[in-house]
């Protein structure tokens, strides 16, 4: 296949299903930091910030390594960093989500381009969304109430799972909760942790390129943006994907 955009032009509902709707696909399961917000750079603002706090040095390197992570096996590797032992990872945790939701509220969240029009398309068109993070409850709150009311059928949050990213129990979770089957559901994500959780829960994976590079893999196309994106498209990749 070649990279996306593959802006198909066939309406959706011809693709092949066997769903009440005439869809393949039931819902689209949506990651958070760096897919469909870029608050990727939020959190490296917020490592930079505490790591010298704790005695320790802090490089775009170190901060790269915790995309895609759950919360708490990110503030653990701060500590390793910072040689810190004495230290709770749930207080890093809290540190750094105070920092990043204090950048969001108090700035326009920086919305990676074509996400918010893929939301609405995907509203008008009756196909759910869900918004799947390792970040916690506290601040995907923050972050819906400046979407429109029921732009998201459910939230999974980090600390509302018992195993996070690379595990699929978000995604598995976002699926029951929506009372959809994982196979028949894309995954949007943007790291590696985030594409295998999806993979694993057994979605169809489509990677959005940016600040790590995301392996290919079956059942995962990869594409540089979301910008004209829309079912056609999703159902595109179901439909091949099962061929």
């Amino acid at each position: 296949m070649p990279d996306l955009p593959l802006h198909v032009t066939e309406d959706a509902s011809s693709a092949t299903s066997t769903g009440p709707s005439g869809r393949r696909l039931q819902a689209v399961l949506w990651d958070f930091d760096g897919t469909l917000a870029d608050s990727e750079a939020l959190w490296m603002v917020a490592e930079h910030e505490l790591v010298p706090r704790l005695g320790g040095t802090w490089t775009d390197e170190h901060a790269h390594n915790l995309v895609g992570n759950s919360l708490l096996t990110s503030a653990r590797y701060i500590l390793e960093v910072a040689g810190r032992d004495d230290i709770a990872p749930e207080w890093v945790v809290e540190q750094l989500t105070a920092r990043v939701i204090e950048q969001l509220e108090t700035g326009d969240i920086p919305w990676r381009p074509g996400a918010l029009a893929l939301l609405e398309h995907l509203a008008e068109q009756d196909v759910p969304s869900a918004l799947v993070s390792a970040s916690y409850r506290s601040m995907l709150d923050a972050v819906v109430r400046q979407l429109p009311e029921g732009t998201f059928a459910t939230v999974v949050a980090g600390d509302e799972v018992t195993h996070g990213k690379p595990h699929p129990e978000p995604y598995l979770t976002a699926a029951e909760h929506l009372g959809v089957a994982p196979e028949r559901c894309v995954v949007i994500e943007d790291s590696v942790p985030g594409a295998t959780s999806g993979n694993a829960s057994g979605a169809f994976v489509l990677g959005v390129r940016n600040i790590v590079p995301i392996p290919a893999a079956p059942r995962r196309k990869v594409t540089d943006t979301l910008v004209g994106v829309d079912v056609a498209t999703l159902e595109s990749l179901l439909a091949d994907a099962h061929d």
